[in-house]
């Protein structure tokens, strides 16, 4: 009956259409979607907004979607292109003017001036990858409608002059959770609650981190469009924050300022905001922040990364309502993060004219918004000439930095412990628009004889800045605020080669040899030596023997180690059972990886660990989900432990536990039943906490990332201590120690599960827990010396010596504690083997 209402009302919208379909009027949102967008207590799901894109795609001659591709879960991604009928009838014409201003290589100053005349420019908007910040999806629609519908001399002159891409939303599936989740408990006392799990499945709030790593499918279909194909030369990222500070913030953006972006890019970036930021002012928009919160240094965001390919890369930030729920606050409710904002009540230079609070309502969202797009439209169409060429001159100077100052080129020798995570570095930079190229003959840089078929990244290319950016040391500037030293807005570097173990050579010199452009999708096939006998063994080099081992295991053949050294082979290698070498031999290939036939059977076979449980709390978890992105990458069978599962002891089959990073009190208590519904209130509680402690004695492995290694400490009884604890309980500008996002070096000891992995291994550390034990083992150390090789580190005395990873013996089973950050947003491949090893030895 549900189903049969629901049909009707489906015929009886589009009854409703019709007329205005066949007389050509373009509907508008609220004919459609039977609201207003912006109205309270009103979403759209995604549904609901792919057909809107698809009605005014049949009404007007100024719109075409576009489906790029499926999103994570299988839903349609779309972008949609708004500009005149001629401008979208000569698409192709215009892309490859586009693709020739980016590429001042290929294209003349002189013989871009003319192209600057007959192209458009082409700027891209982007909705809700946050999908709670869902605003701007509803926005999209409003805009495209007036966009469309609209015969004002100002509009016409936008669809002459621009090309728009707009994307309703990065995380269509994340749209629709929250619209799910938002109906269901409206009117209930859990309207504003959090959902209790991840709006984006693998990453959540995460996902505006993998604009470089690529990680995702949907980053991974933007930045196609992005670099590959579209060329936009403005990309604005819409979002939104927390409900009680500024109403919006739009940049400049606040130090530091990363150095490897053009200056004129940032004054063209300031430009176009500064006007933006005078017309909210002059249409009464009170509330608006800029040189504030939001920092020009990181990369790996949808605004930063544009920034690194030469086009104008903008946030804009808006406080939130309760989702479409408006919310009323008073002056004193109103608070500031700091970072270039102080008090929200005064006049300020990054905040000149305070909002005196009051109700704020997700129209309130579109209508700041509305007035932004519309700067940026009109301000760009009118001068859309001078955009483009300056285009064209941001990479043109990039070019000339590769050709005239150092460093010139990084060099990627082959000779590398993991070749298959090498050529994913390489794929990196690649996805990214950048160039690799490949040696025809051995060469000498600087001194250092490289042979042929070294990858060679010259920077004399138009993305120079994000290839550089991406493989350099960092130095983060140190910076304080009243005596405490001020964190990064998000990390303080990512130098790839460092993350992923790649060895990687800056030349200061250029570089003179006989090249060759590598393509995309470059591999080296893997090989097997020796003759066939009884074992096939894996050397512990590569991260992809882990998906080798898991199809072997799922395939019913046997796989074992061995707990010490029998030369030839060292403690941790893995010998699987040759039931068919022709298989084995394929999936060798395949893999990239080397591996070897036994040459003596081994003594002592230890078979390898099962299935790992990892714990999926109801306080969405982004660790979690990138650890099931990796685990899935790598197939690695897994099960999710929720809280339920804990604390009935439902650990069959399970070898191994992993708790993601978070506190022994969220763990244990989770989340409040005044906070959610009944069934997703608590956490394992201490009859979950028993089952653990029983699970590992009776021979189980727990394996706890980050803070969650405080949890053993607390409640299993062992004599470890965090060496940091006691700084991190003091006031900030009393703190000692410092290490926001950085890479830090670490010795080997020589535990089993470093088997494979070299002496000196570079690990993301993020202000975690290091560990001191009068009881187990420190898999790793960090050294007497200052340990930092990117980023930014003080207090180092703290931690010399002490360990980040840590094995402790527990009854018959063990724990690994994990104080860092060992998967880093799949970006850390160079100790993704720490983790998979601690799995199955």
């Amino acid at each position: 009956m549900m189903k049969k209402a629901m049909r009707i009302s489906t015929l009886f919208s589009f009854s409703l259409l019709l007329p205005i379909l066949v007389f050509g009027a373009i509907p508008s949102p609220k004919q459609v979607l039977g609201f207003e967008p912006g109205e309270d207590f009103k979403l759209a799901s995604w549904d609901e907004i792919l057909k809107y894109f698809d009605v005014l795609q049949s009404s007007s001659e100024n719109v075409k979607v576009i489906e790029l591709g499926k999103s994570t879960l299988g839903r349609k991604f779309i972008m949609a292109l708004i500009s005149s009928k001629e401008n979208i009838e000569n698409i192709d014409q215009i892309r490859k003017i586009q693709k020739k201003l980016h590429d001042p290589r290929t294209t003349s100053p002189e013989e871009a001036k003319e192209l600057v005349k007959k192209g458009k420019a082409i700027i891209a908007f982007t909705c809700s990858i946050h999908s709670t910040e869902i605003a701007s999806s509803l926005f999209s629609m409003r805009l495209a409608y007036w966009l469309a519908s609209s015969n004002s001399p100002e509009v016409k002159e936008i669809l002459e002059n621009i090309v728009l891409i707009l994307v309703p939303s990065l995380n269509p599936d994340g749209i629709d959770m929250v619209v799910d989740w938002y109906r269901k408990y409206l009117n209930t006392p859990y309207e504003a609650s959090q959902m209790p799990w991840l709006y984006h499945y693998y990453a959540g709030h995460d996902n505006n981190r993998d604009w470089f790593m690529v990680a995702l499918k949907e980053t991974e279909i933007m930045t196609k469009v992005y670099y590959h194909e579209w060329f936009p030369l403005l990309i604005w990222d819409i979002h939104q924050m927390g409900q009680n500070g500024p109403r919006l913030f739009l940049p400049p953006y606040y130090d530091p300022i990363n150095p490897n972006i053009d200056p004129l890019l940032w004054r063209e970036l300031n430009l176009l905001c500064s006007e933006a930021v005078l017309e909210l002012t002059k249409a009464g928009k009170k509330g608006v922040a800029t040189n504030a919160i939001f920092d020009g240094w990181y990369n790996s965001a949808n605004r930063s990364a544009p920034l690194r390919h030469n086009a104008i890369g903008i946030l804009s930030e808006a406080a939130s309502a309760n989702l479409a729920s408006p919310v009323f606050l008073r002056p004193q409710n109103l608070s500031s993060r700091g970072r270039g904002i102080y008090d929200l009540n005064l006049t300020q230079s990054s905040y000149l004219e305070p909002w005196e609070g009051g109700w704020w309502r997700i129209g309130d969202i579109i209508e700041y918004e509305e007035i932004v797009a519309k700067t940026f439209l009109k301000r760009i169409a009118r001068e859309k000439e001078r955009y483009m060429l300056n285009y064209y001159e941001f990479a043109r100077r990039q070019i000339e930095k590769g050709k005239n100052e150092p460093p010139y080129a990084y060099l990627i020798p082959l000779e590398q412990r993991d070749i298959p995570t090498t050529l994913k570095l390489i794929d990196v930079i690649q996805k990214g628009g950048g160039e690799v190229w490949r040696a025809k003959k051995s060469f000498k840089a600087e001194g250092v004889n490289f042979p042929e078929g070294t990858f060679i990244i010259p920077l004399s290319q138009p993305y120079r800045a994000f290839i550089k950016d991406l493989l350099e040391v960092k130095v983060y500037p140190e910076r304080r605020v009243g005596g405490a030293l001020e964190y990064p807005y998000d990390e303080a570097t990512w130098t790839l080669p460092l993350q992923m173990g790649v060895k990687v050579f800056e030349s200061n010199q250029p570089i003179n040899v006989e090249m060759e452009i590598l393509p995309h999708g470059f591999k080296i096939k893997g090989k097997v030596t020796g003759k066939p006998s009884s074992y096939l063994t894996l050397s512990g080099r590569s991260n992809n023997e882990i998906i080798l081992l898991m199809r072997s295991i799922k395939n019913n053949f046997k796989a074992y180690y061995i707990k010490e050294n029998q030369p030839p082979y060292k403690k941790g290698t893995i010998f699987i059972e040759n039931r068919d070498p022709k298989t084995l031999t394929k999936w060798v290939e395949e893999l990239g990886i080397s591996a070897s036939w036994a040459e003596k059977n081994p003594k002592d076979l230890i078979p390898v660990k099962g299935k790992p449980g990892l714990y999926k709390p109801f306080i969405p978890n982004m660790d979690e989900g990138w650890t099931r992105l990796v685990f899935e990458n790598f197939e690695i069978p897994y099960e999710s432990l929720n809280n339920s599962k804990i604390r009935a002891g439902d650990f069959k089959n399970l070898t191994s536990i992993i708790l993601p990073p978070m506190n022994a009190k969220s763990i244990i208590e989770g989340r409040s039943s005044q906070d959610v519904p009944p069934e997703y209130s608590g956490g394992i509680g201490m009859e979950g906490v028993s089952n653990l402690k029983e699970f590992v004695r009776n021979g189980g492995t727990l394996i706890t990332m980050g803070s969650s290694s405080e949890f053993p400490i607390e409640y299993f009884g062992i004599k470890v201590t965090n060496v940091l604890k006691e700084d991190r309980e003091k006031p900030p500008e009393k703190r000692e120690f410092f290490a926001p996002g950085s890479i830090l070096l670490t010795d080997s000891t020589g535990s089993i599960i470093t088997f494979g992995l070299p002496d000196e291994i570079p690990i993301f550390y993020n202000e975690e827990p290091v560990f001191d034990s009068k009881e187990g083992n420190a898999v790793l150390k960090f050294p007497d010396f200052n340990p930092i090789l990117s980023g930014i580190l003080r207090g180092e005395s703290l931690i010399k010596g002490k360990s980040p990873l840590l094995e402790v013996p527990y009854g018959k089973g063990k724990i690994f504690m994990f104080g860092f950050d060992v998967i880093h947003r799949a970006q850390a491949h160079g100790t993704f083997r720490l983790l998979f090893n601690a799995l199955i030895y």
